[in-house]
């Protein structure tokens, strides 16, 4: 189960996106004609086409009820006919292969994944020394007194769930500073050369929305939430060469996997970094970029709103934190962890704050993209959106791109008390399936009978939310299909338990594509031109070597795509079908 095809051919950064730009006038190179496949085009009046027509960047045709221009692959004469229009149409035998629209990951960190490529992964530990060995490897590579950076460790996945200490850290990285984030990226691990830079010891405040832990009145190198900044601003800045470098990793895996574009939390430097990029016609994936609340004002001020840009990079939302997480046990709950007296976790932003921030976005034409994990903080999000709607009846209709779309990232667990307020409301439930797979266990411990409501993506479809599916990357690997196979199986990636980890919240293998194609373009307002294969709409699609419907759960989580287009140009090909394609 790999992220990538290592046997593959992936354009560079350059390359892929001036391929993907060109053509963006309708008519300015030929006609491509793709026969004989199984394109799944996520478009319910004519959900399956054997045959696709692109003009330039988009789909022309695509519908099984007639062929285009006359062209029928079934007929006869098609081979003589195919001659003759050669020159003005190039042909691509798809040779039964199943085609899906381009994927989008709805919930990814894009740059900040890019940058994590190039780091000491350590989420294949599953101890403490497990993670100690690995960053060793890189610190015989690295010269005294620069920074070693690792991320992906989770405590709660070791043999003895425990959380680590520096000491371990300081006792074989004492010329270093050591900077190491969580699986959940809400908790540092850090030694003390790190806190001697940051300049940070006992004395330190702990900032609001923030934890720094101390034993005996002694720091342990662990921090959380917006303690975190104490050390990460003391890390240094980010180069534009490093920028590119990310950008450059983090579109390769991507496309390798069918992701055409991505919804994106992540700072203003990274805001900045990636219109330089995208004039430089570098940026190959499509992105929609969601503002931090910090800025909210400053947006205003200069008249941003929803949508501002083009297909490649545009503004779609603004990003505020409601809480933690599960993994660090500070996600905001109405009642106290599991055997953890007093701890309801961490209220990152006031409930009333969310509510403020809510209505003068949306007022200013901005939709809000809230962290909400806890029941609490869902309940608090809700509050907020309840207001909005009071005000601006904006809320549940998914028909028209002018309206704004509130949407609750992660959504992780609800109160039965909010359901009814789920069902009127309605927001955008955005979902990482493949966080399930690792957290089914520490729900079940941290959160009790409580985790009966956690990842309950049927009981938010079914109360008229609209589902988007991403990853959390690199939160989480970014592979889609592992995402499908945990939204549609609720098993972890090695079969467990079997029959699935609160089963009833599984849903239709249908369901879960739109989640990663039609119903991402309809949440950023976009349906008119992404999400589904139908004319007029930007031609991003992936080429499967085979049917997902037809496949055993196993194999639709381990498949891998042949082929990623966007704008009826390849951005990646599989070494085995170029040439083809």
């Amino acid at each position: 189960m790999l992220q990538g095809n290592p046997m593959s051919t992936v354009l560079s950064p350059n390359e892929s996106a001036k391929t993907a730009r060109r053509g963006h006038g309708q008519f300015d190179r030929p006609l491509s004609y793709y026969y004989n496949g199984n394109i799944l085009t996520m478009n319910r009046t004519a959900p399956v086409s054997p045959h696709m027509l692109l003009a330039g960047d988009r789909v022309w045709h695509c519908d099984p009820s007639a062929a285009p221009l006359g062209l029928d692959f079934r007929e006869s004469d098609f081979s003589r006919t195919r001659e003759s229009m050669r020159g003005q149409v190039r042909f691509v035998d798809l040779r039964g292969r199943t085609v899906i629209p381009g994927i989008c990951d709805a919930h990814a960190h894009f740059l900040m994944w890019g940058r994590a490529l190039a780091q000491v992964d350590l989420s294949s530990a599953r101890s403490e020394e497990d993670c100690l060995r690995l960053v060793a490897e890189r610190a015989a590579v690295t010269p005294k007194g620069e920074w070693i950076r690792g991320f992906g460790w989770a405590h709660n996945l070791w043999d003895k769930p425990a959380l680590p200490s520096r000491d371990s850290l300081d006792r074989l990285f004492p010329d270093n500073p050591v900077y190491l984030q969580s699986k959940c990226y809400h908790v540092i691990w850090v030694n003390s050369a790190a806190l001697k830079v940051a300049g940070v010891d006992e004395s330190t405040e702990t900032p609001a929305g923030g934890e720094i832990e101390k034993k005996n009145g002694r720091l342990t190198g662990i921090f959380k939430e917006d303690a975190n900044d104490l050390i990460a601003n003391a890390v240094g800045p980010v180069t534009q060469t490093q920028w590119y470098e990310a950008m450059a990793r983090a579109q390769q895996v991507a496309h390798s996997l069918g992701i055409t574009s991505m919804h994106t939390p992540e700072y203003m430097e990274m805001w900045d970094f990636l219109q330089t990029a995208h004039s430089e016609e570098k940026l190959s994936m499509r992105v929609n970029f969601w503002m931090p609340v910090a800025h909210l004002d400053e947006l205003i001020a200069v008249h941003t709103r929803h949508g501002l840009g083009d297909d490649r990079l545009r503004v779609s939302a603004i990003k505020a934190f409601m809480d933690g997480s599960l993994g660090g046990r500070t996600a905001l709950m109405y009642e106290d962890y599991e055997n953890e007296p007093g701890n309801t976790g961490i209220e990152v932003t006031d409930a009333q704050t969310i509510i403020d921030y809510t209505l003068k976005a949306n007022a200013a034409g901005l939709s809000m993209a809230v962290h909400a994990i806890g029941d609490l903080a869902v309940g608090n999000v809700l509050t907020a959106y309840e207001k909005a709607a009071e005000k601006f009846g904006r809320h549940g209709d998914t028909r028209s791109n002018s309206v704004l779309r509130n949407r609750i990232e992660h959504l992780q667990v609800f109160h039965d008390k909010d359901l009814e307020r789920i069902k009127k409301i309605k927001p955008v439930a955005s979902f990482q399936p493949i966080h399930l797979c690792a957290d089914m266990g520490p729900a079940d411990r941290f959160w009790g009978a409580r985790a009966k409501n956690a990842y309950a993506c049927r009981t938010a479809a079914e109360a008229g939310c609209l589902l988007v599916f991403g990853s959390d990357v690199p939160v989480e690997p970014c592979n889609p299909f592992w995402g499908l196979y945990a939204a549609t199986t609720r098993n972890n990636l090695e079969g467990h338990p079997g029959t699935g980890w609160n089963a009833a919240e599984k849903i239709s293998l249908q369901d879960s594509l739109e989640a990663y194609t039609l119903n991402c373009a309809i949440a950023s307002g976009q349906q008119d031109r992404l999400g589904s294969l139908e004319p007029g709409k930007l031609a991003d699609f992936v080429v499967l070597p085979d049917d997902p419907f037809e496949c055993s759960p196993e194999n639709l989580r381990d498949m891998l795509p042949l082929a990623t287009f966007s704008g009826g140009e390849v951005l990646y090909a599989a070494a085995d079908v170029q040439g083809e394609l």
